[in-house]
């Protein structure tokens, strides 16, 4: 089953941080960036982030350098991020709210990254292994004469990595994949294009900085010419990103469901008086996300905010299809759509031998076009594995098999089904855990829902029961029987106000599989 995208030209210069040059050119003095320490310009974001890669060029940092880049928010970080993109080399989100084992553990994964710019207060946690360490105030105005204070104009291809971020895998080791720059510049693109982003697009960065939807919620708004706000708590504060958005009439945003939940509430504030009224575009991404916990806000009187469920990988460019929400009583029993591909993409669903399933069949999710990554760095058996080619009538296409499972609905949206990884043994029996999440998901009385096991095979489910509900805990047992056959019934059902959260903002799965091991 192919599902396809709208088509558009190749653009010959497909560089996000060029598009930036531009609008610092064309608009000097408009407001570029907000952090705890004031405002920045364009004009003035352009100018240090110039110093700051002739400074990397300097050192011999260019076009297949690698640049970690370990700071907190702040308008060093962004400085920092558009020095290495000038540059020509990737730039390596490290986050300094991870713990510090697991930083070292990242950064051996990748043996050809030299330098790392690092704070004071972050040194400490990349400072090791032959790495040299950059401050971000390495490029001063008093180091650098006139002339390094140019757009700098490298040897770039267009098929080279811009990023590098760490995604997770069953193994336990991260895996470093790497994005281009023009399937990175397709999707900021087709984003803003499909959604009117401009210069009023104004957003608030609200996740953790090694979290792949942080790299588009960082350079979007430097994207369209809008002003990019930065939370500077180091990590996520619910009452202080609710104030924030309010007091600069925050326009979009780019968040994991769970950490939209937590933003909205119970929904039901007067739109007129809510912290939330100046959204207009709110992208949602990372998880799956539960239409019963985003309701009593999306629906309430004089809400105004389009909500797109955002559907991809890290390996793709960050998102591949896109579904904005509106059918609200169809989510309550079928599920949010994953949606329909973005401009220039295809999604494939697939069996097991590549070969195309049925419509309404499931298969695993794959997706060809330019947002296809450049692969992972330093994992060449992973990436034969998982970066293959198709053939088709078209020619043969560079394809990535997600490892998701999907299937094409009746009306033509893609459906994310699961995990071909979830699949876990109970009392014998093979059980998807994305399918009792779905099923509990479905009863009225159920907001979210996460399944584990236990090392015993014990099936648990933890719920968020639906706003103003009393919920019973062998009510939804029951209840959820009637969905599921005997062997997908959880045998305890835990009731939670809200799941833990990962510093990604994600459902922190590690967290509940302990409280049930306990």
């Amino acid at each position: 089953m192919l599902l396809s995208g709208p088509r558009s030209p190749r653009h010959s210069s497909p560089f996000v941080h060029r598009v930036f040059e531009a609008h610092a050119s064309d608009r000097p003095g408009a407001p570029a960036v907000t952090d705890s320490t004031g405002q920045y310009t364009y004009g003035e974001l352009n100018t240090r982030a110039n110093r700051f890669a002739h400074t990397l060029t300097a050192r011999g940092i260019g076009p297949g350098s690698l640049v970690g880049v370990c700071l907190h928010r702040s308008v060093d970080l962004v400085v920092a991020v558009l020095g290495v993109l000038k540059s020509g080399a990737a730039y390596v989100p490290l986050d300094p709210t991870y713990p510090a084992e697991r930083l070292r553990l990242n950064v051996a994964q990748l043996p050809a990254m030299t330098h790392v710019v690092a704070s004071d207060a972050t040194r400490r946690l990349v400072d090791h292994g032959g790495i040299e360490v950059l401050a971000p105030d390495v490029a001063t105005a008093g180091s650098c004469d006139q002339a390094s204070e140019g757009d700098p104009r490298p040897d770039l291809a267009p098929d080279a990595p811009c990023y590098v971020v760490f995604t997770s895998g069953s193994t336990g080791t991260p895996k470093a994949a790497a994005v281009r720059h023009e399937g990175w510049f397709n999707l900021l693109e087709s984003l803003a294009d499909s959604y009117g982003l401009g210069v009023e697009s104004s957003n608030l960065v609200v996740s953790s900085f090694g979290f792949d939807i942080t790299q588009r919620s960082l350079l979007m708004p430097l994207f369209t010419g809008a002003t990019l706000h930065l939370l500077p708590s180091r990590r996520f504060d619910v009452l202080l990103a609710r104030r924030l958005i309010r007091e600069f009439g925050v326009r979009t945003l780019h968040c994991a469901p769970s950490t939209l939940y937590l933003l909205v509430g119970e929904g039901d504030e007067d739109e007129a008086n809510s912290p939330l009224a100046s959204l207009r575009v709110l992208f949602c991404g990372g998880e799956a996300l539960s239409a019963g916990r985003v309701s009593p806000w999306a629906r309430g009187p004089g809400h105004r905010c389009r909500i797109v469920n955002l559907y991809g990988v890290a390996e793709c460019s960050d998102a591949s299809t896109a579904h904005e929400l509106h059918d609200w009583d169809r989510y309550v029993t079928s599920g949010v759509p994953a949606g329909l591909p973005l401009a220039n993409t295809d999604v494939y669903v697939l069996g097991g031998d590549l070969a195309p399933v049925a419509p309404g069949e499931t298969g695993e999710i794959c997706v060809a076009g330019r947002g296809v990554g450049a692969g992972y760095l330093n994992a060449d058996p992973l990436s034969r594995q998982r970066f293959t080619r198709l053939d088709t009538p078209q020619g043969a296409v560079e394809l990535y098999r997600t490892g998701d499972l999907g299937r094409v609905g009746s009306d033509g949206e893609l459906i994310f089904v699961g995990r071909t990884d979830s699949q876990v043994k109970v009392r014998g029996m093979r059980v998807d855990l994305g399918d009792v999440e779905t099923a509990l998901r479905t009863l009225p009385d159920v907001a979210d829902a996460a399944a584990v096991t236990t090392r015993g095979g014990e099936l648990i489910a933890y719920v968020v029961p639906a706003p103003s509900m009393m919920v019973d805990a062998q009510a939804v047992r029951v209840a959820v029987r009637s969905s599921v056959p005997d062997h997908m019934v959880p045998q305890h059902v835990v009731l939670m106000p809200t799941f833990p959260l990962s510093p990604n903002g994600k459902v922190d799965r590690t967290a509940l599989t302990r409280l049930a091991h306990n």
